[in-house]
């Protein structure tokens, strides 16, 4: 009798260890993959689905939502500092026809966008998001932008939290010499820019036209030992298609959508 006991519960304590120990693990992993979802989705101007692109009410709900990378488009000053738009005009957002680099920074910094607030300066984007996030920052007027560019990550010791972005791959490799550890991102609108990006050892990330997003031409930029991403994938389709070709990552302005998707993808993984 005494030994029946006994060995029940060894038998209890066998279960429970093993039941702790998948647990534990169902948990590691969860975390591990919530983790790694957050850090392939791009916040295309922020939460631009949802609020005024490049504002930090933008940023902000971007990183509410969890998104560890916010992106900037790059614009110059006629003093030449960085401001972040997507347009080189500013009539579209703040209804001023002008070009940015026609404008001082006292006019810039004046012009306000719908929900009032005030074009952002990259510097503006730094001092209130330095150590929250990452920042995939392109360079809309390419090489020009470079010494600014160099000048600001350097004040501000972020090289290891950018990914920089532009269309001209020349401007990438001129950027390896000063920062050989930033990723570097190709911008490229039609198959063949995409076979020549492959080939430049400079280039971490291929980005491409969703209009390319094919199982070969992931393969095939795969095969050159780079990153895959793709932009703007906003529909649900489309975003599902992105994951299940196995991009590394890509741009969205649905960050809720797609982290709310992807976990749904990942899920039956972890169901016991």
């Amino acid at each position: 009798m005494h030994r029946k006991k006994t060995n029940y519960f060894k038998f209890s304590t066998f279960f429970l260890l093993i039941i702790i120990v998948l647990l534990l693990t169902f948990h590691f992993l969860t975390f591990r993959t919530n983790k790694e979802i957050k850090e392939h989705i791009f916040s295309h101007r922020g939460a631009s689905g949802e609020e005024i692109e490049h504002t930090l009410a933008a940023y902000d709900l971007a990183l509410i939502y969890g998104s560890k990378y916010i992106e900037q488009d790059l614009v110059t000053s006629k003093e030449n500092t960085l401001f972040v738009s997507h347009d080189l005009n500013a009539k579209r957002l703040t209804n001023i026809n002008k070009k940015f680099s026609d404008m001082t920074d006292d006019e810039i910094k004046h012009l306000h966008v719908k929900n009032k607030e005030a074009i952002l300066s990259l510097q503006d984007v730094f001092n209130r998001y330095h150590g929250k996030t990452n920042f995939v920052i392109e360079l809309k007027e390419n090489s020009q932008q470079i010494a600014p560019f160099i000048k600001i990550i350097k004040k501000n010791n972020l090289a290891d939290d950018v990914i920089v972005q532009s269309s001209s791959p020349e401007t990438l490799v001129k950027l390896e010499e000063t920062f050989p550890k930033m990723k570097k991102l190709l911008l490229v609108k039609n198959q063949e820019n995409l076979e020549k990006g492959v080939q430049y050892k400079d280039v971490d990330i291929i980005s491409a036209n969703k209009t390319l997003l094919s199982k070969n031409n992931v393969a095939l930029v795969h095969n050159a030992n780079k990153e895959f991403n793709v932009w703007t994938v906003n529909d649900t389709e489309e975003i599902e298609k992105a994951i299940s070709l196995d991009v590394d990552n890509y741009f969205t302005n649905f960050t809720s959508k797609a982290l709310t998707i992807e976990k749904n993808q990942h899920k039956s993984i972890f169901s016991f």
